[in-house]
């Protein structure tokens, strides 16, 4: 119920009000009715009213002087100022201090009274509802603080986030299990909304999540550059990624892939009943992570379904693949068994990046002669290497730069520059439409002098080279991805996946998902 205080100095005035609204109807009630303005402060002080109704003239104290010191101590009482037609002027200045409306005392009804009063309630209630959304907004930023310092820090600021936590996931049929949803293409993501700080990136992403989660019972906590935790209930086998929440994950993605423009990596924690194992499960998220860097993309990762052998496997295999590629001689090839077996010792994507980035500036330095062609390229190699998320994608990198430098050296001294410029600009271009003109004005050459030379010293026409160079680029990506058949087309540089699966059947004899079940 609404208060409202009373202060007219005329009896009849004053009753009249009191008697003739029907304030219950209104979810309102009189706390008090007094004859001048000191006695309704009083009573605005002992009450706390919602509404004042006052006149202008009473004696002691007039009614600008009530509103003057209630609005120095109070922003939310509402006013109605009760005045005469020639109390005008004093009405404008009322008004400038904040009244919602007035009433002519003269021709007042008991219908104009309720009709500026459902009109002041309208104003108290939204008033209201902001100020509990502001409330709710600090308790939650509170929450979500100490929620944050105890995931990443284990620094257990007081007891209420764990009563808020355990109070929201109180269902003793079910646990809390934490996901973790991370942007793969982040980068790339904000690159195409514009978004160089990728805040209208990330609040897009959490108000999809926040809808797709509204029937749920669950916290969604907003991290950076990409990454979301999401903190959900789960009933049932703790040990399999329930088809709930494998749903769940499923349509998350779907419609994230088509806003974003970008797959997005799933990884679960263990379950657990109370705030004090939030800690283990973020970690146990976070590691889950990391291993989208050797098991690719677009994964839903289990932790405890991880085995830690796996990832070792992984690394020697893939290491293995890139010796007999590359047809290294014996001292090269001891120099990557070596740095393999400290990839599988800590598993760390950091580590990986640096070494390879340090392998392909000693091989530039060692192969092309000084200057700013050889800084050019050892820069575009390295911006390469940095932006990419995966193993393979590391080593792809690698490769193809091992790969231009055996074009460059006297491995194979019978190329001219122009061709190898072309191998080099394909080598980094093929995801893209290239053209004749492209690279016949990148060598600056005429296109029938393009074609010629490359045939003649490569043997294969450049059209052919192209599609056969995507063509290996996709049967890597079918080898180590989970991506669709479209997916890779897009990245290989093909613009029509049916044109893509029927070009790779006729270079390989198979079609793309045959090729993926052989391998």
């Amino acid at each position: 119920m609404y208060k409202v205080v009373i202060a007219e100095d005329e009896m009849f005035v004053r009753l009249g009000i009191k008697m003739s609204v029907d304030w219950e109807k209104l979810g309102m009630e009189v706390a008090a009715d007094v004859e001048n303005g000191q006695r309704a402060l009083e009573a605005w002080e002992a009450f706390q009213p919602d509404i004042v109704i006052t006149d202008i003239k009473m004696p002691v104290m007039d009614g600008i002087s009530l509103i003057r010191q209630i609005r120095q101590k109070d922003e939310r009482t509402r006013f109605i100022i009760l005045s005469c037609m020639e109390e005008f002027n004093i009405v404008r200045e009322a008004i400038s201090l904040g009244v919602s409306d007035y009433v002519l005392k003269l021709t007042m009804t008991q219908k104009d009274m309720e009709k500026v009063l459902e009109k002041v309630k309208r104003e108290l209630v939204v008033m209201d509802r902001s100020q509990k959304k502001q409330e709710n907004g600090m308790e939650r930023k509170r929450f979500e603080d100490s929620l944050r310092n105890f995931l990443y820090y284990r620094l257990d600021v007081g007891q209420d986030w764990k009563m808020m936590l355990e109070e929201q996931f109180s269902d003793s049929e079910k646990q809390m299990q934490m996901v973790a949803l991370e942007i793969d293409n982040y980068t790339e993501s904000k690159r195409i909304f514009n978004d160089s700080y990728g805040s209208i990136l990330d609040s897009a992403v959490e108000n999809i999540l926040s809808e797709l989660l509204v029937e749920e019972n669950h916290i969604l906590l907003p991290e950076k550059d990409g990454r979301f935790i999401m903190i959900l209930e789960e009933a049932g086998d703790s040990e399999i990624l329930s088809g709930q929440l494998q749903q769940q994950l499923e349509k998350m993605r779907e419609v994230l892939q088509r806003c974003v423009k970008s797959t997005v990596s799933f990884a679960i924690s263990s379950r657990g009943n109370s705030g004090d194992e939030l800690y283990e499960m973020y970690h146990q998220c976070c590691q889950a992570l990391e291993k989208k860097f050797f098991y690719g993309l677009n994964r839903n990762t289990l932790y405890n379904a991880q085995n830690p052998d796996d990832c070792k496997r992984l690394i020697r295999r893939k290491m293995g693949r890139l010796i007999l590629q590359m047809k290294m001689d014996e001292s090269a090839a001891r120099r990557l068994h070596e740095a393999e077996a400290g990839f599988c010792q800590h598993e760390n994507p950091v580590t990986i990046r640096h070494y390879f980035e340090h392998a392909i500036n000693v091989e530039m330095c060692r192969i092309l002669p000084e200057g700013q062609q050889r800084y050019q390229i050892t820069e575009q190699f390295i911006t390469r290497l940095k932006n990419s998320q995966t193993f393979d994608g590391v080593l792809e990198v690698y490769e193809s730069c091992m790969e231009y430098l055996q074009v460059s050296s006297g491995e194979q001294t019978l190329l001219s520059k122009p061709v190898k410029d072309i191998l080099y600009y394909i080598s980094l271009h093929y995801p893209e439409d290239i053209t004749l003109d492209q690279v016949s004005q990148m060598v600056e050459l005429s296109r029938t002098y393009v074609c010629g030379l490359f045939k003649k010293e490569l043997g294969v026409n450049l059209t052919n080279y192209i599609m056969n160079y995507r063509i290996e680029k996709a049967k890597e990506l079918l080898r180590s991805t989970n991506l669709r058949s479209y997916e890779i087309a897009e990245k290989v540089g093909f613009l029509d996946e049916s044109y893509f699966s029927r070009t790779f059947k006729k270079v390989t004899g198979q079609s793309p998902n045959s090729f993926k079940k052989g391998v």
